[in-house]
């Protein structure tokens, strides 16, 4: 949960350094740096609306992209704990080498919304994250940039800024700057250059995302795939890159192609679990039993801190089809209460599975459903062999862990 440290600071035209009040539990640098980013700003703290979408959905008609290293589009629906437990709800960018001097353009006509200035230790630059709108009911979050257009650094029109000690979930970043604005951009305008990373997730108030099993605990409205409101022509183009690069392209064939943040299957164990008493986000404390967003065939244990050792992401090859021995089960196959046993972790390996996980070697997971199918019980445990000779019949020990949808 972000703890602001200031709720608005309004900065003047010109100003060579922010308001004192910018500056406490910041720091004189962010403050600076916050007045670097902004130099003109309104007396208000909401901006005009923008025009609506209506129905129209090509609202993207220019490549974000155009440099000819950028070799695949990694699905929505992937995990790294902790940060990502939950399927993440956007796409990432891959490139065949560095994304330092590669340029992000503005994919439609439209405006810039927010521009959230990173730092990091000593209150070094960490980047920025980029907001476009190319209507009200549309957003497309986290243009990940290291540096940014000039537009951008000095702002036409009004602008707001709030500052806080939480850096999010952005790698190095440890303090953050938001402004609010509402600059004009035309398709293919430059937004920034380098770190290149997410592109997503899309928000979009006319939709809503379907089948959770606790809906009160997502944003119904976060997570769709960007490429859908691509015109006809870029849509095709940019289907055709979903998957991850592995030193090779490897395509996602499952469909949807885009992948998906909604794996819950009510009745079972398949999907998003939560630590009681933790808030929905950060990801961190939470447990997710998934697949693979490149490769569904293989499922994915993706747990954040609660589980004692068993941070990140581990993949096992499921079965799908019930063989009376209870190991290794697709997740969506758990539907009772009995126990259940996991082995053979391997490592995920960017664009497929990769070998044996030798940290889990001779580990196994035990996990057992409520008979309400509404809490789930789960420990790693160090058998020092498999689920077929530890068992069964298997047995928590006091180290389990619960969670709850």
């Amino acid at each position: 949960m972000n703890r602001w440290l200031l709720i608005v600071c309004l900065l003047s035209l010109g100003a060579e350094a922010a308001p004192a009040a910018l500056r406490f539990g910041l720091g004189s640098a962010v403050a600076h740096r916050s007045a670097d980013l902004i130099t003109q700003a309104g007396n208000a703290t909401t901006l005009p609306a923008l025009p609506s979408c209506g129905n129209q959905m090509a609202l993207f008609t220019s490549a974000p992209v155009t440099d000819p290293s950028w070799v695949a589009i990694n699905p929505i629906g992937h995990s790294f704990p902790p940060g990502h437990v939950f399927p993440a709800d956007h796409t990432y960018f891959s490139f065949t080498g560095s994304a330092a001097g590669i340029h992000t353009y503005a994919p439609g006509d439209g405006w810039v919304t927010q521009v959230m200035a990173l730092y990091g230790s000593g209150n070094t630059s960490a980047g920025y994250v980029i907001t476009f709108s190319p209507c009200a009911e549309v957003k497309l979050d986290n243009l990940t940039v290291n540096t940014l257009a000039a537009p951008l650094t000095r702002p036409s029109g009004l602008t707001f800024t709030t500052c806080s000690s939480d850096g999010g979930n952005f790698p190095g970043a440890v303090s953050s700057c938001t402004t609010n604005m509402e600059v004009p951009v035309k398709a293919g305008d430059l937004l920034g250059t380098g770190g290149l990373v997410d592109f997503g997730p899309i928000e979009d108030s006319r939709l809503q995302i379907s089948g959770f099993v606790n809906p009160s605990r997502h944003d119904l409205h976060r997570g769709f795939c960007p490429l859908n409101y691509f015109t006809p022509g870029l849509q095709t183009a940019y289907t055709a890159m979903l998957g991850a690069w592995n030193g090779a392209f490897v395509p996602r064939t499952n469909q949807p192609a885009c992948g998906t943040i909604m794996e819950d299957v009510a009745g079972t164990a398949q999907g998003d679990w939560y630590f009681p008493g933790a808030p929905e986000h950060p990801d961190d404390p939470h447990l997710s039993l998934i697949h693979f967003s490149v490769d569904p065939s293989s499922a994915s244990f993706s747990s954040g801190t609660s589980i004692p050792n068993f941070v990140g992401t581990h993949d096992f090859t499921p079965k799908t089809i019930p063989d009376g021995t209870r190991i290794n089960y697709d997740f969506n196959l758990v539907s009772d209460n009995q126990l259940y046993c996991y082995d053979s972790m391997k490592i995920e390996f960017i664009a497929n599975v990769g070998g044996p996980d030798p940290q889990l070697a001779g580990h196994i997971v035990l996990l057992q459903l409520s008979p309400s199918k509404n809490s789930l019980t789960i420990e790693l445990q160090n058998a020092g062999t498999n689920c077929a000779t530890a068992g069964p019949p298997w047995s928590f020990t006091g180290a389990a862990v619960a969670f709850e949808r």
